[in-house]
């Protein structure tokens, strides 16, 4: 859809120079001005020429891949490891009752 509303303005626009020119073209007159002619198109042409040659921007190379570096080497580490003993296990008091409803205090450890 987008692609064929620029045909059609392009064409318009073409359309509207063209029949401009030819409303306002002058009369043709007959002069022998071949010099005049020739110099002409030699100067539009080398004007034409150094235009066609300017540099158009950059040009894509291409991606350049190049190889990651290498890790550095791997130290190992020994360490001397010293086997503590297990912690005495935390105990703590509770609160219990006899048969007779009398309370005491008693440790409970977990082990």
């Amino acid at each position: 859809m987008f692609a064929l509303s620029k045909v059609i303005t392009s064409g318009l626009a073409v359309a509207t120079v063209t029949s401009a020119l030819a409303v306002t073209a002058p009369a043709a007159e007959a002069r022998d001005d071949f010099a005049a002619g020739l110099a002409g198109g030699l100067v539009g042409g080398l004007i034409g020429g150094a235009i066609a040659s300017q540099p158009r921007g950059p040009v894509y190379e291409g991606p350049v891949y190049i190889d990651p570096p290498s890790p550095p080497p791997r130290r190992v580490y020994y360490e001397r490891t010293y086997y503590r003993p297990a912690p005495a296990p935390r105990c703590h008091y509770e609160w219990r009752e006899n048969d007779w409803g009398e309370a005491f205090r008693v440790r409970v450890c977990p082990y």
